[in-house]
């Protein structure tokens, strides 16, 4: 117990250290038409993460997938996700930009962005280690918040964290219905890149689920590698 800790000290220190790294823009110059992106999932057997990325364009054509098994290298401690899981998924993507001889733009990533409590998820980590526009797409929250969300599919609700030292409390993400009269997915800017921006091309692939199509497919594509 004490181990662990002391891992915990260090990954929150850690946090804490990196988050004012994070680049959210306000006024973002709008993104251009040919940006290519990737949608990622990990599945776990043991310590081994299968991760999978489903490459794309803005039109939602696939143009590539590619999944590979890494060894877990932090062990899992819950609020500390971003670690685990986010030096897997940026060996992942390194790799796949080799092996296709391309460029990432952007990456959805299913975790959090600045919707965390120290407003450093798993998003803001891979973001910020690549230098590349990441967006959170989680399935539930981190962060309370108040509202009503209608019940219309593409209606979302502003999250902001609570700040006691400041009047205005800071967006950091919404709560977004992806598919009529189903729970919201909670979205929110990683790196790079304006929570609009970041709301508006999930929008762009919202699918028939509430889950986006692309993250749908890499979750199979995860689980599949680690039967």
């Amino acid at each position: 117990m004490e181990k662990n800790d002391t891992l915990i000290k260090k990954l929150t220190d850690f946090q804490n250290q990196l988050a004012p790294s994070i680049w959210i823009p306000i006024d973002a110059e709008p993104i251009y038409k040919g940006a290519i992106l990737g949608a990622i999932d990990v599945q776990y057997e043991g310590e081994n993460g299968f991760a999978a990325i489903v490459i794309f364009d803005r039109k939602g054509k696939i143009l590539h997938t590619f999944t590979k098994k890494y060894e877990a290298t932090i062990p899992y401690i819950p609020s500390f996700f971003a670690f685990r899981e986010g030096d897997i998924i940026i060996r992942l993507v390194n790799d796949a930009e080799k092996k296709f001889n391309l460029n990432l733009d952007i990456l959805f990533i299913d975790g959090h962005g600045i919707a965390h409590p120290r407003k450093f998820g798993l998003a803001s980590y891979v973001g910020l280690a690549l230098e590349k526009m990441s967006i959170g797409i989680a399935k539930d929250t981190l962060v309370k918040y108040t509202g009503i969300l209608p019940t219309e599919k593409y209606s979302s609700l502003d999250i902001y964290l609570e700040d006691k030292n400041n009047a205005e409390n800071d967006l950091i993400g919404y709560a977004y219905r992806s598919r009529e009269d189903v729970k919201p997915i909670f979205v929110s800017a990683g790196h790079k890149i304006s929570s609009k921006q970041a709301l508006e091309i999930v929008k762009e692939h919202t699918g028939e689920y509430r889950q986006l199509d692309v993250l749908r497919e890499a979750d199979r594509l995860a689980r599949e590698a680690a039967e």
